[in-house]
């Protein structure tokens, strides 16, 4: 396993590639799958062990919080580089190449820029030849820029679009919801909508209000693809709540984000608090980009998140 630490300004990051150095052992996957299937997953998980196929920030610490880590790190990472999909649905690539706990996973790179910025390259081999390098950057005081560069070659995908997916395992918050100014139907007024009122609650997914959507959507049975809700955002940003802190995630983006949430995605009381971008028309050997911006700081208000993402978009308001 490659690591990087990164601290400046209130936090401490800790940045990993998709390799742990070895795997567990057969014996350790088949016990950590029974315990998941059973619901005690985290009373077997180990405090910082962690599985091959599991990418990006696995500790993100802020002075002016607890002294504990918001992201669930016992076995996996957090803003992690999850997988693709495409019209024919979903690959597990590049958690891993053979799709299953205990594969080897996709080759990464973990390469430190300078003091503050480390890049993340992804390699996903054939037949899904893509390749997608993320650098994290810390901006004090309390900022993680993201800054995506995507490339897939010819044949690494099926139909007109390609989508890439994130997730986050947030550690056992006293609510599990995220948050996003929005509406709640087409003619509804702009007000602040928590993910988890949508009903079912079940891994609903939230396009913007400028989304066109793909063939074949809303889907309900598209769990974490396409089981897009009625509710829409407004603008590309949300934010959830943990101890006496805020998280939010934000972006330079529209038509093609998503957002997800999962509520038992990480395990248990751990819920996933997700991302996906789709490229439209997406066209081989073409370089696509994508910035973002995680602010990790003492929760104020929903007033606060709004002028954290507006001060961030400033005259350049995502396109």
């Amino acid at each position: 396993m490659a690591s990087q630490f990164l601290i400046d300004g209130d936090l401490f990051v800790e940045v990993v590639d998709n390799d742990d150095g070895g795997g567990f052992p057969r014996r350790r996957v088949e016990e950590l799958s029974r315990a998941n299937k059973e619901g005690r997953f985290d009373d077997v998980a180990f405090p910082f062990e962690r599985a091959n196929g599991y990418n990006g920030v696995r500790q993100l610490y802020s002075r002016r919080g607890p002294r504990e880590n918001i992201f669930r790190s016992s076995w996996g990472s957090s803003l992690n580089f999850e997988f693709i999909f495409d019209r024919t649905g979903r690959s597990m690539i590049p958690r891993w190449l053979g799709g299953t706990l205990g594969t080897p996973p996709t080759p990464s790179q973990l390469t430190r820029l300078d003091d503050n910025s480390v890049r993340l390259t992804t390699s996903i081999p054939e037949p899904r030849r893509i390749e997608v390098s993320t650098t994290f950057t810390l901006v004090s005081p309390h900022y993680i820029d993201l800054e995506t560069r995507c490339v897939a070659h010819p044949g690494s995908f099926e139909g007109d679009w390609l989508g890439l997916f994130w997730a986050s395992y947030i550690h056992e918050p006293e609510d599990k919801n995220t948050c996003f100014l929005g509406r709640r139907d087409s003619s509804g007024p702009e007000e602040w909508v928590e993910s988890l009122a949508e009903q079912p609650a079940h891994g609903p997914v939230f396009a913007s209000e400028a989304d066109a959507l793909v063939e074949g959507e809303p889907d309900p049975a598209g769990r974490l693809f396409h089981n897009i809700r009625p509710a829409r955002y407004l603008h590309p940003f949300f934010y959830g709540r943990w101890r006496n802190m805020m998280l939010q995630m934000m972006f330079r983006s529209t038509e093609t984000l998503r957002f997800a949430v999962a509520p038992g995605g990480g395990g248990l009381n751990n819920p996933a608090w997700d991302f996906s971008i789709l490229v439209k028309d997406c066209q081989p050997l073409t370089e696509y980009n994508f910035s973002a911006r995680v602010v990790f700081k003492p929760f104020v208000s929903p007033e606060d998140a709004l002028e954290e993402y507006r001060n961030w978009v400033g005259d350049s308001p995502p396109a």
